[in-house]
């Protein structure tokens, strides 16, 4: 409880911020990309701005980790607390799901991903600077855009009104590419997270059941082959039905993974953008305290279904139930 209390101010804080944000700043009307936007090239690399938001969200992390852990201490308090909270709480959680057998295995890529998830997820909630319009302007890509801003800077005197936003710098036929964007809100980081995700699990079965045990349960033969009797036979050609089923499954869950998170982040996102623009105080406080909850929910989703199916890969086939 203590822990929990020494955390409070740290999220109380950043929920602060968010909503100051929010009261004293209004959004220009939002270019609504699903893809991640171009900002830069670091050779042959196309940086976008989830790109880009990523390397700064593990900053983020990495500093907080370094300033919490500088000066250790067996009594901690304030950073270090919080921390020591975080990773008791995530450390207990996947003992009770996978077992103290496997919990050192299967503990440090599901919590490194929760963190890195929720961090992102918060991290785009900050809308001080799409709303301050801090990005790169650029070309508008669609006709219709192009129109619309000329449109909107066609008078001087009401461009303003136009742009519903006092700091846009963009020339006509330009709109601005935030220099931020969640990770979360891009298929390819939510993919990249998915794989890794079922590729260790895959790993993780090998690993405690050797490479003929683990593909054993997708590929039941047995009863098929030798059954005594035709019903036992049917029987088994069920089981073998069923197995192919579950090794199906291992990949829809690359593609479940992916999309939860995606959709609803990237939802969230649109959400807060054009309330925003509408309705600045109204209802984008309500909002953005749900997408608080929201990102944490989908950060937790995403950890303790690593974890239960990290346990479910090395229960051999005679522990599992069809």
């Amino acid at each position: 409880m203590d822990k929990l209390k020494s955390a409070l101010p740290y999220l109380a804080g950043a929920i602060l911020l968010m909503a100051l944000s929010v009261l004293f700043l209004r959004d220009e009307q939002p270019v609504i990309s699903v893809s991640a936007e171009h900002l830069f090239w670091v050779g042959p690399l196309n940086v976008t701005n989830s790109l880009f938001t990523s390397w700064v969200v593990i900053v983020i992390i990495l500093v907080f980790v370094g300033v919490g852990l500088r000066n250790m201490s067996e009594q901690p308090s304030g950073l270090q607390n919080a921390l020591e909270f975080l990773y008791e709480g995530l450390y207990n959680l996947t003992e009770n799901v996978a077992g103290p057998e496997h919990v050192k295995r299967f503990f440090a890529i599901p919590a490194t991903i929760f963190i890195y998830v929720l961090v992102s997820n918060w991290f785009a909630l900050f809308p001080g600077f799409p709303l301050l319009g801090v990005g790169l302007c650029t070309e508008a890509h669609h006709a219709e855009e192009t129109a619309h801003a000329e449109d909107s800077h066609a008078d001087e005197g009401h461009a303003e009104e136009a742009s519903g936003s006092m700091w846009t710098t963009c020339a006509p036929g330009e709109h601005v590419v935030p220099l931020f964007r969640s990770p979360s809100a891009d298929l390819n980081n939510t993919l990249s997270l998915a794989l890794v995700t079922q590729v260790m699990s895959w790993t993780f079965g090998i690993m405690v059941l050797g490479f003929a045990g683990y593909f054993s349960k997708f590929f039941v033969t047995k009863k098929m082959i030798s059954g005594a009797t035709i019903g036992e036979r049917f029987l088994g050609v069920i089981d073998f039905l069923v197995g192919l089923l579950e090794l199906l499954s291992e990949f829809v869950k690359i593609v479940a993974y992916t999309f939860r998170l995606f959709g609803n982040i990237f939802a969230g996102e649109v959400t807060v953008m054009i309330l925003t623009f509408f309705v600045p105080l109204i209802l984008t406080l309500p909002m953005l305290g749900f997408e608080i909850f929201v990102g944490f929910i989908q950060a937790f989703v995403f950890f303790i279904l690593s974890v239960a199916f990290y346990t479910l890969a090395v229960a051999s086939h005679g522990d599992e139930a069809h």
